[in-house]
């Protein structure tokens, strides 16, 4: 017996912008200071400042900019990370692709025959699945900035070695409402680009200051919700139904519940009176 056929993937969860906001963010090599509730990136940097003497250089802080300049605590050395564009991308449409075909919660296992010598397939009466999710192309900018020109080039080239001209990133989907589902997901990102940010970021002083662009080829959940749908058994019974092939090596082992099926279409036959 086999179910290969009739069933394939997993539950998979859902993955919204707040995902892929993380899996950039670890990407970055960031861990999280439970105590600070802040993300870093541990470095090791030590400078030679004529006015302060020799500075040490531990950690960047690791933070998402907000849309207002004025808000953000510019703490340097920093890394930060802006969602620039959310763009659909019509050739990635694949409809209809489904993701995943699985039992349907207490769905009952069927045995079905496919042939005249004994073959069956194994199957349920109801799956679950879920359509192919929609395409979309996330732009990030991850600019590194830094009191110091030489660790910010530093900082930029670790980014640039994170995300080289072509990788990948994960994503932890979200647990789906009512399942538990644990699925890391792998995406596809290009590298765009990089810039120097020194002029721009203060009019009363020099911060170096580099960005890094990248393209993710990612997906949103959106409205694609999983759906349930019967499966086609035929006729079912506790017990193999006359006229079915018979099973030469004996009855198949079914699971609790499992039932024996025909395969064959309901067939109605209706008098008509003249």
């Amino acid at each position: 017996m086999s179910n290969q056929f009739t069933q394939f993937g997993m539950r998979n969860g859902h993955v919204d912008l707040i995902d892929f906001d993380l899996g950039v963010l670890r990407q970055t090599g960031a861990v999280l200071d439970t105590e600070q509730n802040e993300w870093f990136l541990p470095i090791n940097f030590h400078i030679e400042d004529k006015a302060k003497g020799p500075i040490a250089l531990e950690r960047a802080l690791v933070v998402y900019k907000r849309p207002e300049p004025t808000q953000v605590e510019h703490k340097v050395p920093q890394i930060a990370l802006i969602l620039d564009d959310i763009d659909f991308d019509a050739t990635r449409l694949y409809t209809p692709t489904v993701q995943y075909r699985v039992p349907a919660a207490g769905a009952n296992a069927v045995s079905i025959p496919l042939g005249p010598f004994g073959e069956t397939t194994l199957g349920y009466d109801y799956y679950e699945t879920k359509d192919k999710e929609q395409p979309y192309n996330l732009t990030y900018t991850i600019e590194v900035w830094s009191r110091y020109k030489v660790p910010a080039m530093v900082l930029l080239q670790m980014m640039m070695k994170r995300f080289p001209p072509r990788g990948t990133i994960t994503v932890s989907a979200t647990e789906e409402a009512g399942r538990n589902v644990e699925c890391d997901r792998t995406y596809l990102f290009f590298q765009e680009g990089v810039a120097d940010l020194t002029e721009l970021n203060s009019m009363v002083e020099r911060i170096p200051g580099y960005a890094l662009t990248i393209r993710v080829e990612a997906e949103l959940t959106l409205d694609m919700e999983p759906f349930t749908v019967n499966a086609f058994t035929g006729a079912t019974s506790e017990q193999p139904i006359p006229g079915t092939p018979s099973f030469p090596d004996g009855l198949p082992e079914l699971p609790p519940g499992g039932m024996y099926g025909d395969g064959r279409a309901t067939v109605r036959t209706t008098l008509l009176e003249d």
